[in-house]
């Protein structure tokens, strides 16, 4: 079993008064869509990891920092770093064939470069963020050196402010290749060897950065997410053991409530084997998947609070986690908001989509506060 070494007080205080608790959290005395205000705040997420000499972020996207917003105001002051949520990505940048357009990654830099933030430079092979004119280009020419000409005009550009890259975007794709890799566009037109090339280059063109795999998948007690586990380790060990410069792994942390509870003995083992390594580790993605909105509405951002509780008690126990971003803050940007029989549901961030602080915002606070220091 994962061993249980702090905040006693806060695992008894969630189970005697749960309830009044996250009644107080949720803010249910405000009138509805009433916004958060910043001073209601006791201490800033930033702030919070910061005392542990950690970072904390979240994914916007250009519209999250129109100014004056909501969005803005909350990202200025809860987050040290940000994360380009989609216009860092291949088929953003670049969706036709030697035309660049940085304008909405520039926005998000220059947000990040005003205010002396980080940004995270998400993410440069994913098999899911490519244009079609690289694909195709990719599979008929089989010459590596066009994804060499794009590293060097992208990550060039933000070496002021992007210290942390994730180099390949979910590599692991169990069940296909005895390797455990994903059978994307480049192990088809490279082979598995894409991944050292990729660091490498990676190396070449930002040579101050640090280079992270970044997977998800990785939670739960499922036989396939052992099995992506099991490779994320195969895989990190042996790119170590080839001296490829791989400087850390980022676990995107999709929690999901219709999978049950988290396995703790896995995300343990995990964290332990990664650390072992000698590799940083950045939470990258956090939100959580609700498995049932029809509960209560305190119900349900009570189990949600309850499920980022439990990673976080596991995941800040270790040194090498130096991160935490969320994706996105409010539920109104998040990736799994959708609307049905006009409801619009999925509550999985720290704020409403009226920036009100629910019950996860303060989960994560708790947690930060609590955490183990690096040295």
């Amino acid at each position: 079993m994962v061993p249980v070494k702090r905040r006693r007080f806060l695992q008894t205080l969630a189970v005697a008064s749960i309830g009044p608790w996250l009644s107080a959290c949720a803010g249910e005395d405000r009138q509805a869509g009433e916004p958060f205000e910043e001073e209601d705040e006791t201490q800033s997420l930033a702030q919070a990891a910061a005392a542990s000499g950690r970072g904390f972020g979240a994914a916007v996207n250009a519209g999250t920092l129109r100014t004056r917003s909501h969005g803005y105001r909350a990202v200025l002051g809860q987050c040290s770093s940000v994360t380009p949520e989609w216009s860092l990505k291949w088929d953003r940048l670049c969706p036709r064939p030697g035309r660049y357009d940085f304008h909405e990654a520039d926005r998000i830099a220059d947000f990040a470069r005003g205010q002396g933030k980080r940004m995270r430079g998400h993410t440069l092979l994913w098999h899911l963020g490519m244009p079609r004119w690289a694909d195709a280009l990719l599979a008929d020419t089989r010459e590596w050196g066009h994804v060499r000409s794009y590293f060097h005009t992208v990550m060039p550009r933000y070496a002021d402010v992007v210290d942390e890259w994730d180099v390949v975007n979910e590599p692991v794709g169990t069940g296909i290749h005895a390797d455990g890799l994903r059978g994307n566009q480049f192990l088809q037109a490279f082979g598995p060897d894409y991944i050292d090339w990729a660091f490498w280059t990676a190396r070449e063109a930002a040579p101050r950065a640090r280079l992270f795999i970044n997977e998800y998948g990785l939670e739960y007690a499922l036989p396939e997410e052992g099995r992506r586990r099991l490779a994320l380790l195969r895989l990190t060990e042996g790119l170590l053991r080839r001296g490829v410069p791989v400087h850390g792994v980022g676990l995107q942390a999709h929690l999901d409530l219709r999978k049950g509870k988290i396995y703790a003995d896995g995300v343990y083992g995990l964290l332990r084997d990664l650390s072992n390594f000698g590799l940083r580790i950045s939470i990258t993605e956090l939100d959580v998947r609700e498995g049932d909105r029809k509960m209560p509405l305190k119900a349900r951002d009570a189990a949600v609070a309850d499920e980022v509780r439990r990673y976080l008690d596991i995941a800040l126990d270790f040194a090498a986690v130096r991160s935490i971003s969320t994706w996105g803050l409010s539920d109104g940007d998040s990736w799994l908001a959708y609307k049905a029989d006009g409801r619009a549901d999925n509550r999985g961030l720290p704020y409403d989509r009226e920036w009100r602080r629910k019950p996860m915002r303060t989960a994560i606070e708790t947690a930060l506060r609590g955490s183990r220091r690096y040295s």
